[in-house]
């Protein structure tokens, strides 16, 4: 990291002896002759350390550094006085007044300079990676606040005690209520429910601290059944410590999902397990079309080589046949229609009213189309 240095003196030979001993691939030695050009250069340039020369005509040092500290940009750059005048008390505390840091006095010794120099650039570098990180920090912090907000699932910070220490959106909307509410209150009437809506079971002697206390984590199976308001959920619950392995246990976080109503049904377990290929998700929005009537049948979520899921809008009883079209964003191989015929094998309603996921078997497909298909599915 190269600094830079503002030597300020009316004698331009001053200046030359100045650079001589400090010049260094490091340093940007740069020179002003008055003390108007050295506060506007001090404006322009970032510096990290002022040689000021004290006696100058029109504007003296002490001057210079006085403008110099009412700055917002300069306040703080530190001053170094070069001075050929009386070493009295008066003058020196007149320096330390104007914000001098540290006076050298002429004859200039190199050592000294050099010394004293290198003191205040070091401290000065010091600054900047501690201002660096401090940014680097912020930044961090604000992107894992932004990306434990965009998260859709819930997600909880549990101190030593039990009682909570963040939440973000996802979860203060499962709880229903709002984040502050949330903040201090224990975990455990929350996700270990008595029936009449108290904690079931002590912080302490929950099976989640006794195993996260350890330092390993914990999952609920099955999943937690819990009263949120007027309705009863189903959670998934995942928790992992804080601390690291060997370190002394602080608190817990939380992974929260409701699985109301989304569970598997036994007919998809069934049916997922007679895959014999991986359902690929898409990325694109692609909606399948019944070629016999041409309405939509629903969005395709995800597609194997034998089959596919899809979004729809109503329930679509297991069984049932359809001859299946869907429009390509762009052609592949030279086809830009994708066609099959496929079999309801199950059907499951969603969270969101009027909202269904359907299983299909692919029951016929020709050579050409499983190519495009196999095309889609690495495209897509």
């Amino acid at each position: 990291m190269k600094q830079s240095i503002l030597m300020v003196d009316d004698h331009k030979e001053n200046l030359i002896a100045l650079e001589a001993i400090l010049e260094s691939p490091n340093r940007n030695l740069v020179m002003a002759t008055t003390g108007n050009e050295a506060l506007q250069l001090a404006l322009k340039h970032d510096f990290s350390l002022i040689l000021l020369d004290v006696q100058m005509p029109e504007m003296d040092g002490f001057e210079v550094a006085q403008l110099l500290r009412q700055g917002r940009k300069t306040k703080n750059i530190p001053i170094i006085f070069v001075t050929a005048i009386s070493k009295e008390h008066k003058y020196v505390f007149q320096g330390y007044e104007c914000g001098a840091v540290d006076y050298l006095f002429k004859p200039i010794d190199q050592q000294i300079l050099t010394a004293k120099v290198d003191v205040f650039l070091d401290l000065d570098l010091q600054k900047r990676k501690l201002q660096q990180a401090v940014v680097q920090m912020k930044r961090l912090k604000d992107e894992n606040e932004r990306l434990l907000q965009a998260i859709g699932d819930g997600i909880v910070g549990v101190d030593i005690q039990g009682r909570i220490s963040f939440v973000n959106d996802a979860a203060a909307v499962l709880f229903g209520a709002d984040r502050g509410t949330l903040v201090n209150q224990p975990i455990c009437p929350l996700l270990f429910q008595a029936t009449d809506g108290s904690a079931s079971v002590d912080w302490q002697q929950s099976p989640l601290f006794l195993r996260c206390s350890k330092g390993d984590s914990w999952r609920s199976e099955p999943a937690l059944s819990v009263r949120l308001g007027s309705r009863e959920a189903s959670l998934e619950v995942s928790a992992s410590p804080l601390n690291q392995a060997g370190e002394a246990f602080t608190g817990v976080v939380f992974v929260v999902r409701d699985v109301t109503g989304v569970l598997l049904s036994s007919a998809e377990q069934e049916a997922r397990g007679l895959r014999r290929f991986k359902r690929k998700k898409m990325i694109r929005e692609l909606v399948m079309f019944d070629r016999t009537t041409g309405g939509n049948v629903g969005r395709l979520l995800n597609i194997s080589e034998d089959g596919f899921k899809l979004q729809t809008r109503s329930a679509i009883a297991p069984g049932t046949l359809y001859s299946l079209s869907m429009v390509l964003p762009e052609q592949i191989s030279g086809v830009s229609t994708l066609s099959m015929s496929g079999k309801a094998v199950w059907c499951q309603p969603r969270d969101q009213a009027g909202e269904f996921h359907c299983g299909f078997q692919i029951t016929d497909v020709s050579d050409t189309h499983r190519n495009v298909l196999l095309g889609m599915m690495e495209k897509y």
